[in-house]
């Protein structure tokens, strides 16, 4: 590759690596109270451009975690992993809050097992959930004014397989497991700020979270004219549980000297079990391939059987609706150009335009009420493309550097919640080689 190519791609990934850590780690969502926290999204970058487009998803450089069937499909070996940059405005009342988050995102990679069989496997590091609420409340208890402010972070992390591969022309399934594990600690200060001789307490949780989690899935395309085709696509992930184990510590403190006076009670790993909902989902693309592609899909999560966590909202089932897909002018960019705008326009043209929209409900809630967000996004595939020949076979290898936006607007300011707008600024990368080749000839 192109040592220019090699430099881009290894400051990109830096690039992501400082946003990711550098950026102020907080989200401070209410929306993250009495839950697993926000769910984060499945998908790469360049599917979150889609609104989430992923389940019917497949080419020879790309694959999909929520469809593990989208894993037969590759050719080549395919490296993903993406960034972001969340600007947010919280509106509750007469009071406006602004704030920002970065995260690095996921890391995955999809290797081919067999290119004449179609099988290959995936795996990958991504966030499931995120907690993250500073919540402050006045009250008055015998008499005396309290401040009760309850405080939460951590989440739950997932490390995903999955295998795909065709069982007949047009044909196929995936299996895949996901395992959980992380930590979420939530706290309650009970601050009696105006009377010193009252000592305030603190009550800290935290509970530990391991387990498996396994998702199949199933596609079918046909093609319908030269170089388009038709995927209907299903995706189904059985209920499960987690294994849990919590720390809890309640302890006395003076508040202007912020030091400890005394620990009340004090337990560890007391053992429980926490459900997880059985998911299911499906979606229906069309599109043509390097050219276009339409999609929708819609997908359920039925959290509202599962038992909800001591002191919280009641669950609701997730549901969310997806309509997105991407535009790009021309299939590959020529061999030899006579100027540099011509080089330019090519570019331009085989650059992929991403487009998606979202409607979403969320499972959790405030005041027993389920939280619903709407989502817009846009993006672009910016190529790099490589050609070089095995044993006399020419190929090209086409990586994208995905960068785009997108807008989510999440609750209303009305009947005590709080309306979050955000901006999340994405950047992305997919990576594509040819690895592991099997030479003729030593």
């Amino acid at each position: 590759m192109n040592r220019n190519v090699v430099n881009l791609l290894i400051g990109l990934v830096c690039c992501l690596v400082f946003v990711g850590t550098s950026a102020a780690q907080t989200i401070n969502s209410p929306y993250t109270f009495g839950s697993l926290g926000l769910l984060q999204s499945q998908t790469f970058v360049h599917q979150q451009f889609m609104g989430g487009l992923s389940s019917g998803l497949h080419s020879k450089g790309d694959f999909s975690f929520v469809n593990p069937a989208s894993l037969h499909a590759l050719e080549q070996t395919s490296l993903q992993t993406g960034s972001e940059l969340q600007l947010i405005e919280q509106l509750s009342g007469d009071n406006t809050n602004q704030d920002f988050t970065g995260n690095f995102g996921y890391f995955a990679m999809g290797i081919p097992l067999s290119l004449k069989r179609k099988i290959a496997f995936g795996a990958g590091l991504s966030r499931l959930s995120e907690v993250d609420y500073f919540i402050p409340g006045e009250a008055t208890e015998n008499g005396i004014p309290v401040v009760n402010v309850f405080t939460g972070d951590g989440g739950i992390n997932q490390f995903k397989t999955g295998i795909g591969g065709e069982i007949f022309k047009g044909f196929s399934l995936g299996v895949g497991a996901n395992f959980m594990f992380g930590n979420i600690k939530e706290q309650l200060d009970k601050q009696f700020q105006e009377n010193n001789e009252i000592f305030s307490l603190q009550n800290t949780n935290t509970t530990y979270y391991n387990g498996v989690k396994w998702n199949f899935g199933v596609q079918y395309t046909r093609q319908i004219r030269e170089n388009s085709y038709v995927t209907l696509a299903g995706h189904l992930s059985p209920s499960s549980e987690l294994t849990t184990s919590r720390d809890d510590i309640m302890r006395t403190y003076n508040f202007d000297g912020n030091f400890f006076i005394d620990t009340i009670s004090s337990r560890t790993d007391t053992k429980s079990t926490q459900g997880l909902p059985m998911e299911y989902g499906g979606g229906l693309t069309i599109g043509a391939d390097n050219r276009w592609l339409v999609g929708v899909e819609y997908n359920v999560a039925k959290w509202s059987e599962v038992e909800k966590l001591r002191n919280a909202n009641p669950f609701f089932d997730q549901t969310s609706f997806t309509i997105g897909g991407y535009l790009q002018l021309k299939e590959a960019m020529n061999n030899q150009h006579t100027s540099f705008v011509e080089t330019l326009n090519d570019y331009l043209k085989t650059t992929r335009i991403y487009y998606g929209f979202r409607m979403q409900s969320l499972y959790s809630g405030v005041v027993n009420e389920q939280i619903n967000e709407t989502a817009v996004s846009l993006g672009f595939g910016l190529p790099l493309t490589r050609v070089y020949a095995i044993e006399g076979v020419k190929y090209r290898m086409v990586s994208r550097i995905n960068i785009g936006a997108e807008y989510i607007m999440r609750g209303k300011r009305t009947d005590g919640q709080v309306q979050e707008n955000i901006l999340g600024i994405k950047l992305g990368l997919t990576f594509n080689d040819k690895w592991f080749n099997k030479r003729k000839y030593q």
